[in-house]
């Protein structure tokens, strides 16, 4: 959620042709869609990042960003903070729990039927990595600790760099265990002090974590031999058009 700006520092108004500008560039490096009505969200998360590269219009910010000395480093920056990060242990509780009772059990009965012990899942959007770690939990519940022999790997990717430091980094405040139930938090997290915890090691050796753009060809051409992929956090901020080109990769 992003805060009222700081007195003395009045908020960006974009004006429609910058607006347009900034919205069209957002969607050709992302993929990202921000309809009319984001408008204000856009004008909130930029503020900042505007003064801090000493920018004073739209247009020079959007200068830096075709740069090649800078504009690398400042689109993963402009990506960082007009994404929404919003996540949490067990969060969509239907959808996990069709994933543990139904899903995964079949994957795991027609995998070994082909002679195969290897499961690979992506969560993609994985913003701090809540969901991969809760998709581990689910696992181990299901093979054991040991695994049973079986090869597991959870890959979590989100566009934003900070959220993946975070995930990786796998230290949370109780902010991110609402609608988890004390079995889960007390059997896979390590009390830290009296609001942090961490992921216990057994839960995060299942998951690698990487920065990835949906907008990258080459990088999603990679993306493939998945059993199960969780991209509802990613889909619901793309139109029609960009959602059928995430799909098409696979």
């Amino acid at each position: 959620m992003t805060g009222a700006p700081e007195l003395g520092r009045p908020r960006l108004q974009l004006s429609p042709r910058e607006f347009g500008r900034i919205r069209e560039f957002l969607y050709e490096r992302s993929g990202l869609f921000f309809a009319e009505n984001k408008k204000y969200l856009l004008e909130n998360r930029m503020s900042r990042l505007l003064e801090a590269a000493g920018a004073t219009t739209v247009d020079e910010y959007l200068t830096l960003l075709a740069s090649p000395a800078r504009g690398r480093q400042a689109l993963m920056e402009l990506l960082d903070a007009v994404t929404t990060h919003e996540t949490s242990f067990f969060r969509h509780r239907t959808q996990l729990e069709a994933f543990q009772r139904q899903v995964l059990p079949q994957l795991l009965e027609g995998l070994k039927a082909r002679g195969r012990r290897s499961l690979r899942i992506w969560s993609a959007a994985c913003s701090s990595g809540e969901e991969p770690y809760t998709l581990s939990m689910l696992i181990l519940e299901a093979l054991g600790p040991t695994l049973g022999g079986w090869d597991v790997r959870i890959y979590g990717t989100d566009i934003a760099q900070s959220m993946i430091r975070k995930a990786k980094e796998a230290e949370y405040t109780k902010y991110s265990f609402r609608g988890t139930s004390p079995y889960y938090a007390q059997k896979y997290f390590e009390v830290l002090g009296a609001d942090r915890f961490r992921v216990k090691d057994e839960v995060r050796r299942l998951v690698e974590f990487g920065i990835l753009n949906f907008a990258d060809d080459l990088r999603m051409g990679r993306m493939r031999g998945f059993q199960a992929i969780f991209c509802r956090n990613a889909l619901i901020y793309f139109d029609k058009p960009a959602k059928q080109k995430f799909v098409d990769h696979f």
